[in-house]
């Protein structure tokens, strides 16, 4: 009998230690104050960092609340019969966390380590926020928020915010933000096109180049079209614009406005070409070329031998001659004007005495005398190939 009474007592004692240290409501009635972290209907479970209560209501989880009534001790914790109830201010220490907000399915903090959020926040996705809150279980309910800004500098593991001019399209891109690149590995079936101007989100690897991983598609903002500049003004980035002569052809374009080479579009020697190129480090990439002149239009330089100038030749082969490696030369007649057009064996290209010939490329000398050569077979018109 005495050992009952004896647990009688200390139950009744820590009842009332319990509901003394909840209690500031009223003096007659429980109060306590605590962060929903769970919500049923008809049922909600409050905590204030190291004590739960259930109430016997269906409140919203991520927000405080007072609640006051008669406090009790059941199997499953400590329950109130809920007399009162009303939102409220945290009353208990918060615990402060700094990282990027992020969500990617579920909302996330990123410090780099990633803190699943019991709630969505109204945060900006990537940008770095303080946050006050409780930790419950393997989550955090946050309860103050407050944004701070966009990293500055990639870091690896965080997200970072990237504005710049794709230089290489395709998926991954290479994105130029004005002083360094991004290798950027974009969604499934999402690809970006040179020379346009992006607003992108993804997270930070810091490998060789720095790697943006880009989750979602709307991470994607398309800004429109790089800045233009005349070719011998643009810099990496921008979109050079020019009207020029090719003087050389192949994969890639030699063009005499400037030493950088053209990719991406076709044409011929002595063609004159209007285009609008995205200027990389070392080349240009054709974004909008057209030929405005063909190179059949060109004037007869027969009679303006300038060294190391372009043009075009026309006239008829006075005479051939060929040396025993191969190499030949023709000389080229058009009225009082010649000139000595040499044929190196890697053309291909054998001509007769008094055939018609046009040819397009540049002007040089051979042992003193005005000469022309051409830098491919395609550049020479005679006979029948014409």
């Amino acid at each position: 009998m005495v050992k009952v009474n004896f647990r009688i007592i200390v139950l009744a004692v820590s009842l009332l230690v319990v509901s003394f240290a909840l209690s500031h409501y009223s003096p007659q009635q429980d109060s306590f104050t605590g962060l929903c972290i769970l919500s049923r209907p008809g049922f909600s479970l409050l905590y204030n960092g190291t004590a739960t209560l259930g109430v016997g209501r269906e409140l919203e989880v991520g927000k405080v609340y007072t609640v006051w009534g008669r406090l009790r001790e059941t199997s499953n914790g400590f329950w109130m019969d809920v007399a009162g109830i009303k939102e409220s201010k945290p009353s208990f220490p918060l615990e402060t966390l700094t990282g990027a907000y992020w969500d990617s399915g579920y909302p996330q903090l990123l410090t780099p380590s990633r803190v699943r959020l019991a709630v969505r926040l109204n945060a900006t996705k990537g940008m770095l926020i303080s946050v006050k809150g409780l930790f419950y279980g393997n989550r955090f309910y946050p309860l103050k928020v407050r944004e701070l800004r966009y990293l500055e500098r990639p870091e690896n593991g965080m997200p970072y915010f990237l504005h710049g001019v794709v230089v290489q399209p395709g998926n991954p891109a290479e994105v130029w933000n004005g002083s360094e690149s991004f290798r950027v590995y974009l969604p499934h079936s999402l690809t970006l096109k040179a020379g346009r101007k992006v607003d992108v989100l993804g997270i930070a690897r810091l490998y060789s180049t720095i790697t943006l991983y880009v989750e979602d598609a709307g991470d994607v903002r398309l800004l429109g079209m790089a800045e233009r500049a005349p070719v011998s003004e643009a810099r990496y980035g921008q979109i050079a614009e020019g009207e020029c002569l090719v003087i050389k052809a192949g994969r890639s374009l030699s063009l005499n406005c400037t030493r950088l080479r053209l990719y991406n579009f076709s044409a011929r020697v002595g063609d004159m070409i209007r285009f609008m190129a995205l200027k990389r480090k070392s080349s240009l990439l054709c974004l909008s070329c057209r030929v405005i002149k063909p190179r059949e239009a060109l004037p007869n330089s027969i009679c303006s031998p300038g060294k190391g100038h372009f043009g075009k030749i026309e006239g008829k082969v006075a005479w051939v001659k060929v040396y025993r490696n191969g190499f030949g030369i023709a000389n080229v007649t058009n009225g009082t004007c010649w000139v000595l057009l040499k044929l190196p064996s890697r053309l291909g290209i054998s001509v007769e005495g008094n055939e018609s010939i046009v040819a397009y490329g540049e002007f040089t000398t051979y042992r003193g005398m005005p000469a022309f050569q051409v830098t491919s077979g395609d550049d020479i018109c005679y006979g029948r190939r014409c």
